[in-house]
C-alpha cells in the first residue's frame, strides 16, 4: 500500500487531518471487529460503548495497532522512532444517543508538546448518519483552547467531560467519512466530535494514539513500535504475552475495573 504523498502530507499540515487512508481490506476490518465483539460477549457486556488499552491484553488488538500500512503512514508523519500512546475503541449501536462533544484532545493529553498523531481505524462504515467523527479544518493552528467540563450527561462520550468553553463555527465542520478499512489521521489539538447514530447500523472506530521518544514521562505503558531512540524515562511494555483467550479477558476486566472504577 502507498505510503503518504507529498499531497497529503500538505493536507495534514493545513487542516490537521488527513483522510481516508486505506489501511485494512473489508474482510480484515470484519475479523478484527468479530474480536472486539468476542472480547464484549466474553466479559458480559451488553452494550459496551468504550474499550480502552485492548493491545496491551490481546494479540489481534496489538496486530491492529502496528499494522505496517498503518505505522508506515505514521512514521511519514513522525520519523523512525514510534511509539504507542494507548488504544481507544468507541462503539456506537444503532440508534446509539451517545456523542463527542467539541474537545481538543490535548486537553487531557500533552500530546500537542510533543511529536504525535491519532489515527482512527474504522472496523465499520462511518458517516454522518451513524455518527462519524467531524473536525474544524484548520483549527489545530488555534493552539490549546479552553475547556468546560460537563457533569452527569450518560450519552457524552466524552470520558473526563471536557467541551469547548466557547461556541463553534460548525458550519465549517467536515464529515470524517469512512468505508470500513480505512483510517484518518490527526494532530491533537484539532477541534472534533460526533453526533449521535440515528441509522440502524453501529459505527466502530479503533484508535491509536502515537507518539514519539521525545513525549514526557507517563503514568501508564507506552509500546516501541519502531526505532531505538533512548526510552530510558519511559515505562515501555512489549507485545501482550501469548496467553489463552480466557486469560486475556480476565486480565483486561480487571485492568478496566482499576481504570473506570466499575464495568469497563
Amino acid at each position: 500500500m502507498p505510503r503518504l504523498s507529498g499531497e497529503q502530507l500538505r493536507r495534514y499540515g493545513r487542516d490537521g487531518i488527513v483522510f481516508p487512508l486505506t489501511v485494512l481490506s473489508a474482510e480484515e476490518a470484519a475479523s478484527f471487529r468479530a474480536a472486539l465483539e468476542s472480547v464484549a460477549a466474553g466479559c458480559g457486556l451488553s452494550a459496551p460503548r468504550r474499550f480502552d488499552g485492548l493491545h496491551l491484553f490481546f494479540d489481534w488488538a496489538y496486530r491492529l495497532a502496528t499494522h505496517a500500512p498503518l505505522v508506515d503512514a505514521v512514521e511519514d508523519l513522525l520519523g523512525p522512532d514510534i511509539l504507542i500512546d494507548g488504544t481507544l475503541v468507541f462503539y456506537k449501536h444503532p440508534r446509539d444517543a451517545s456523542y463527542a462533544s467539541w474537545h481538543q484532545d490535548s486537553v487531557y493529553s500533552g500530546w500537542h508538546l510533543t511529536p504525535s498523531t491519532s489515527a482512527w481505524v474504522a472496523l465499520t462504515a462511518s458517516h454522518r448518519a451513524n455518527g462519524c467523527m467531524r473536525v474544524i479544518p484548520g483549527s489545530h493552528t488555534e493552539g490549546l483552547l479552553e475547556h468546560d467540563t460537563v457533569r452527569d450527561d450518560p450519552h457524552l462520550l466524552n470520558k473526563r467531560g471536557e467541551r469547548i468553553s466557547r461556541d463553534v463555527d460548525e458550519s465549517r465542520a467536515v464529515d470524517v467519512v469512512l468505508r470500513a478499512g480505512e483510517m484518518s489521521l490527526h494532530q491533537s489539538n484539532i477541534i472534533h466530535g460526533s453526533q449521535p447514530n440515528t441509522s440502524d447500523e453501529p459505527r466502530v472506530g479503533f484508535i491509536v494514539r502515537f507518539v514519539t521518544d521525545r513525549v514526557a514521562p507517563r503514568d501508564r505503558p507506552l509500546l516501541r513500535v519502531r526505532g531505538e531512540a533512548d526510552c530510558s524515562h519511559l515505562r515501555l511494555v512489549g507485545p501482550p504475552p501469548a496467553a489463552n483467550q480466557q486469560a486475556a479477558l480476565a486480565a483486561w476486566c480487571e485492568y478496566s475495573e482499576h481504570r473506570h472504577g466499575g464495568a469497563p
